[in-house]
């Protein structure tokens, strides 16, 4: 009997452990799952800025270059470093990016949605003149956590050579639209004077 109940206790015990076992595994796991979801909240609430070559959509063929937070919350103390420098083709180059104030000192904010634009000339001057090279973009800002680490990626102009340009609708379109029709009706309006004189020489 004595050993029966020293295997009955030991069962007990060992029963028991392995419920302790497993209860603190099953903490270790809900402390696990909170932290991914509170980083994955923490991610969604990053602001996300990025910088590009863009074509002007009203020209159709200026190309710019552009700073854009595309995330939910403000970025602060924003750097952005380019190495080599981007320089501007012959027509815009009064001012050198890397010499104007946000390039050198970096913006103090960008709101979510903001975008800015440099203008850095024609497609088809940039092409010509190797204005634009292989360049390594770093961008460093602080979230509303603090600090988000450094993103670093190459931005190559040559990637998009022989790419399609194409006009996009613009307030150019309009406005060409207007002066085409305007013609059309100066036209009408001669033609219709030119009858009425002749029916009153009749």
């Amino acid at each position: 009997m004595a050993l029966v109940a020293l295997f009955f206790t030991w069962g007990q015990a060992r029963s028991a452990r392995v419920q302790a076992d497993s209860a603190k595994e099953q903490v270790a796991l809900a402390k696990r799952q909170t932290e991914v979801q509170e980083q994955l909240y923490k991610d969604q609430q990053q602001p996300y800025l990025w910088v590009d070559y863009r074509m002007d959509e009203a020209s159709g063929w200026i190309i710019d270059l552009v700073l854009k937070n595309e995330g939910p919350t403000v970025a602060t103390d924003v750097r952005v470093n380019i190495d080599p420098p981007i320089e501007r083709a012959t027509d815009f180059k009064s001012w050198d990016l890397h010499t104007l104030p946000g390039f050198q000192d970096g913006f103090a904010s960008i709101p979510p949605g903001r975008e800015m634009r440099w203008t850095l000339g024609s497609h088809v001057d940039i092409f010509k003149e190797g204005a634009l090279k292989r360049h390594e973009v770093t961008i460093s800002f602080d979230g509303p956590y603090g600090p988000v680490p450094p993103v670093t990626y190459v931005l190559d102009y040559a990637d998009g050579k022989s790419m399609a340009v194409r006009e996009h609708g613009s307030l150019k379109a309009i406005a060409q639209a207007l002066k085409d029709g305007n013609t059309k009706i100066v036209r009408s309006l001669g033609r219709i004077e030119n009858r009425i004189g002749s029916d009153e020489e009749e």
